[in-house]
């Protein structure tokens, strides 16, 4: 952080001296060094900023996390011109929309769906400042987008993933893109437009946190399919994201027992990847199921290789089974 990054944040702590909390999601190597010195470093000029540490949110870390909805992650250390939109954001009220066309704030807020949006820039780019305070401000207007400021040149494994070859570039849901000049208006019509089935494991799991399991279940009973990313939560590492996603399942099948039974085949051809714990889940899944099919797997667990635990799910299963 350089003499003149300080001044900043020392003028902006002293211009808004109202408490602030940023979550910081603990992760390992450079990127996260980087991230927890600016963190020492911030709430050495800013003391009004409290960081608090999650060291148990792995599949995001290392990120900040910030806005008054949390759906704002920064995978970047904010410095120079990127300073005021980071601020901005840590400023902002849900009813500030000031900055934007009062259209553009209007359809933001028809948003019905979780949209996943990746930005991704540097901090020598000239034009990625105006690009981050604007998507920020539409994420502060409207909870179901999920925004993600990278580095590209910090994170440049993730920068190189995506294919990014220009700053800014913003991603939408892992697939559309803009590069350049980013028109927020159509990116927001494309939040809108998109075909639910498309969602990302990470929108489905915001759907599903926001307490909403029921609507999950009704939009795939609507299209009449199982999402492909709703599997990815089903046997997600992280238990609380399972639990989530077999409430899901238990609403599948009250209101349509045909489009769960889809579950087992796609869950059992996944099934020796998982560790012992996510096994034991997703027999009880398929135990949900009552299909026939179910029922054959949870024997072949039930007498297989598997750890114990998991025989012992599966027994249980068969022992409470009723045809």
């Amino acid at each position: 952080m350089t003499n003149q990054d300080e001044r900043t944040i020392q003028q902006w702590a002293a211009a808004h001296p109202a408490p602030v909390t940023i979550r910081y999601l603990k992760g390992t190597g450079d990127a996260d060094a980087s991230l927890a010195r600016f963190c020492d470093q911030l709430g050495r000029c800013a003391p009004g900023v409290t960081i608090k540490t999650d060291s148990d949110a792995a599949d995001r870390a290392p990120a900040l996390v910030l806005g008054v909805h949390q759906n704002i992650t920064y995978q970047a250390v904010p410095q120079g011109k990127e300073l005021p939109p980071f601020f901005n954001a840590l400023n902002r009220g849900a009813s500030d929309a000031s900055q934007l066309a009062a259209d553009l704030v209007a359809n933001a807020r028809r948003i019905e769906m979780p949209a996943d949006l990746t930005l991704f820039i540097t901090m020598q780019c000239p034009h990625c400042p105006l690009t981050v305070d604007g998507l920020l401000a539409l994420a502060d207007i409207a909870p179901d987008l999920q925004v993600t400021v990278i580095d590209g040149m910090r994170f440049t494994e993730t920068a190189e993933k995506e294919g990014v070859r220009a700053v800014p570039t913003l991603v939408l849901d892992g697939h559309l893109r803009w590069t350049g000049h980013i028109d927020l208006a159509e990116v927001i019509d494309q939040c809108r437009q998109r075909d639910p089935s498309q969602l990302t494991a990470r929108c489905l799991r915001q759907i599903i946190e926001a307490g909403e399991a029921p609507r999950l279940s009704t939009m795939m009973i609507e299209q009449a399919m199982i999402f492909p990313s709703f599997l990815d939560l089903l046997v997600h590492p992280r238990w609380s994201v399972r639990l989530g996603a077999m409430v899901t399942v238990e609403y599948l099948v009250d209101e349509a027992p045909g489009l769960a039974a889809r579950l087992v085949q796609p869950l059992w051809s996944r099934f020796g990847q998982l560790d012992a714990s996510a096994q034991g889940d997703v027999v009880q899944v398929m135990a949900q199921t009552g299909t026939g099919q179910a029922r054959q797997l949870l024997s072949s667990i039930a007498e297989g290789a598997f750890d114990p635990s998991v025989k012992t799910a599966a027994v249980e299963e068969l022992a409470d089974w009723t045809d």
